[in-house]
């Protein structure tokens, strides 16, 4: 007995012991999470803080138990990564990598609720009520009146249930397009390396992840390597329409996460390059994960439901006041009536007040105004919100896609007029890639012929936004293996599109194919590329694109006039000069600057090229180069857009720009399509940045407003921002 007993105190003991044990490991986890928040920030705040950006590589390694490869950064060789084992447990504490969607009402519930609820629909319906009951006492023989009462309710329900349960089932096929790809990953058992190609749902923080160009990334993540020039787009976060730059390297302590080049989000799109990444937060911890969050909180009513309501409460008082005043009357008529007779007679004289024909005809002119916008492209998920824009005094607005473009093109081409001045143009169709005589067709065949762009599909170009606005030509990142589509950087591509649109694919692509002797790729330490190729008149050719300040740095010469070797005139320090403002006007446009130059050479055709090394060509084919021009390449605005916004203004409509780009780049497109005048002196709070933002938004759904010394500061500042503020920049998604 006794050594039952005590058989059976072990086992709970035991089991306590196992319990205490998961308790110890969970939070053990729990702790490795709160690592990678800033020190003293809530997890659970609506605003997104990470101080992975900041963390040395080993300790933010070490702080989620996982472990970089053999081969250091990389992770390629020996066993990385979070261990194996504890998968399971991390997977109870993190949870899946998703984000959790917001919750939906039964289609049936909300059925019910749309013929059943409200007041209107109370009256009607306690009407029928009121009828059925007479017919069923045989006090009336109306069975028209409910029939047809009932009808207009169900009918009116129905409608807009249908209406908004398509606009849904749209919505969630678009959101099922967006399924990600099985994401290369490294874990360790123990000592052995275990390679997976994991689904982005089951991955966990630790876990080191494998990223190459074109991939959308599938968790928000620390780069631990990369290669030289990786590029992510982060416009559907940021609204930064140029592709963003990564490096390993740990960003400063108190910078913000959402301009740390450390981190890749969820959610954004590998454009450039390969990198090594480590995890460090899932599902709604991600940025992504944040934004939804906050955009999940409960709809405010529109002025339609207000009016209506306001108008049916009114109804509803005075049908009441009538149909207790008919009972009563009759009640107190000297001359003695059946209850039937009352009731009927009362029912009959509130019915008479409740216009039945409301609910279907607002319900039918919603559907007709929705099936209208749905013809321009719009869709509208609850009814109500079409009437909303009759309402609307202010109109805010993403900038990337939205009032522009949303695709990097070739706007100018600036070259030596005279040696004081210089010339821009921006009708690209007179150049011709065989005139080397005029500096824009000479100009146009460099972008395209120093290009690293791709031209891969109908109609698509993949690359940098400038390169791209060229290609739209050959000092070219960009590739043409295909019509239409361009691969390479949007920049890149920029340029290549330029050289399609005047020449055609063909000429471009005879541009492209000839022979490369010699070239430097772009990096971001460079900051230019460089090509060698055979001159049509012996010898050979050589050409630089890039970065203004590095371009000029190698230019002893410019071209001035045309582009004939008798215009080259010894570069000047007032040529320089002039170079630099022009580069700062077209900065101050919200354009990106290009500069390229060329130099011929006459090396002997038994010239080793394979031996030649980038230091060498530093030093040997750089220097002596002749300018040639700058490129001014820029995000456009839409066709029609400027006209929309004087359209708004025409009608007392304020129109607002909510960008991340840079100020001076939001502030260029704002005077470009008329938000804000074309002058220098603009009135406070027209322009607003993230930084007056930062300590100035709710940290809940709304604002305080309890009169202490901050609300009255908040409300003094909101106040100037409603009447005054046409420009939102460098703004978080959170804020949006």
């Amino acid at each position: 007995m006794a050594a039952a007993k005590a058989k059976v105190q072990n086992k709970r003991a035991s089991a306590r012991q196992s319990v205490s044990l998961i308790v110890a490991k969970a939070e053990d986890m729990r702790q490795r999470q709160v690592l990678l928040y800033e020190q003293g920030k809530d997890p659970e705040e609506r605003d997104y803080h990470t101080s992975a950006h900041t963390q040395d590589f080993a300790a933010l390694v070490k702080s989620q138990n996982s472990r970089l490869g053999s081969d250091g950064l990389q992770c390629k060789d020996g066993a990385a990564g979070i261990e194996i084992a504890e998968v399971p447990d991390l997977t109870l504490v993190s949870g899946k990598n998703k984000i959790t969607p917001p919750k939906k009402e039964n289609i049936w519930v909300r059925l019910l609720r749309q013929i059943f609820t409200g007041i209107f629909n109370v009256l009607l319906w306690g009407t029928v009520c009121v009828e059925g009951v007479l017919i069923y006492t045989g006090n009336s023989d109306d069975i028209v009146t409910p029939i047809i009462l009932a009808s207009v309710v169900i009918a009116a329900g129905l409608l807009q249930w249908w209406t908004e349960l398509q606009a849904e089932s749209l919505m969630d096929a678009l959101s099922g397009m967006q399924a990600t790809a099985a994401v290369p990953t490294v874990r360790r058992n123990k000592t052995e390396r275990q390679d997976l190609m994991l689904d982005a749902e089951d991955l966990l923080p630790g876990d080191i992840i494998f990223l190459k160009s074109g991939d959308r990334i599938p968790a928000d993540v620390r780069i631990l390597w990369c290669t030289d020039g990786m590029e992510v787009d982060n416009a559907a976060l940021t609204g930064e329409s140029i592709p963003e730059p990564r490096i390993p390297a740990a960003a400063e302590k108190d910078s913000p996460p959402t301009q740390a080049k450390n981190l890749a989000f969820y959610g954004t799109t590998v454009m450039k390059g390969n990198a090594t990444a480590m995890v460090f937060f899932t599902g709604d911890r991600t940025f992504l994960g944040k934004i939804a969050a906050s955009i999940k909180s409960a709809r405010s009513k529109s002025t339609l439901e207000i009016q209506i309501e306001h108008f049916v409460h009114r109804i509803a008082i005075v049908a009441v006041c009538v149909g207790l005043a008919s009972l009563i009357a009759n009640l107190l008529d000297p001359k003695p009536h059946s209850m039937g007779y009352i009731i009927s007679n009362a029912a009959g004289a509130l019915f008479a007040q409740v216009p039945e024909g409301l609910i279907p005809t607002v319900t039918i002119s919603l559907m007709i105004a929705s099936e209208k916008m749905s013809g321009r492209n719009v869709l509208v998920r609850k009814l109500d919100a079409v009437e909303t824009l009759g309402c609307v005094s202010v109109v805010c607005s993403d900038k990337t896609g939205t009032l522009t473009a949303g695709d990097m093109t070739l706007r100018d081409m600036v070259h030596f007029k005279d040696e004081g001045s210089m010339s821009t143009a921006t009708d690209f169709s007179n150049t011709f890639p065989d005139d080397r005589k005029t500096l824009p067709s000479k100009m146009l065949r460099g972008g395209v012929r120093n290009n690293a762009t791709v031209i891969s599909g109908p109609g698509k170009y993949v690359g940098s936004p400038t390169e791209v606005a060229l290609m739209k030509v050959r000092n070219n990142a960009t590739v043409i293996s295909g019509p239409g589509k361009y691969v390479g950087s949007p920049t890149e591509v920029a340029l290549m599109k330029a050289g399609v649109k005047a020449w055609g694919q063909g000429k471009v692509k005879d541009v492209m194919d000839n022979v490369t002797l010699y070239e430097i790729p772009f990096d971001s330490a460079n900051k230019y590329m460089f090509v060698a190729e055979p001159y049509h008149a012996g010898g050979q050719l050589f050409s630089l694109k890039g970065a203004p300040e590095r371009v000029i740095k190698f230019c002893d010469y410019a071209y001035v006039g045309t582009g004939e070797e008798a215009s080259i005139k010894p570069m000047t320090q007032a040529m320089r000069d002039v170079i630099d403002a022009e580069q700062k006007n077209l900065m101050k446009q919200a354009k990106r600057v290009l500069g390229i130059a060329e130099r011929r050479e006459n090396l002997p055709q038994d010239f080793d090229w394979d031996k030649c090394t980038n230091d060498h060509a530093k030093d040997k084919f750089l220097p002596g180069m002749v300018f040639i021009g700058l490129f001014g390449i820029q995000d456009p605005p839409k066709p029609g857009v400027k006209q929309a916004v004087e359209a708004c203004h025409a009608a007392s409509v304020n129109v607002i720009m909510i960008t991340g780009d840079h100020p001076d780049t939001g502030v260029a497109i704002a005077k470009e399509i008329s938000i804000i005048p074309n002058r220098e002196d603009l009135p406070n709070y027209t322009v607003i940045t993230d930084k007056e933002l930062h300590d100035k938004v709710p940290s809940g759904e709304t604002f305080e407003d309890d009169g202490s010394e901050e609300a009255l500061r908040l409300e003094a500042f909101w106040k100037e921002v409603v009447v005054h503020a046409r420009v939102l920049a460098r703004v978080t998604p959170i804020h949006k």
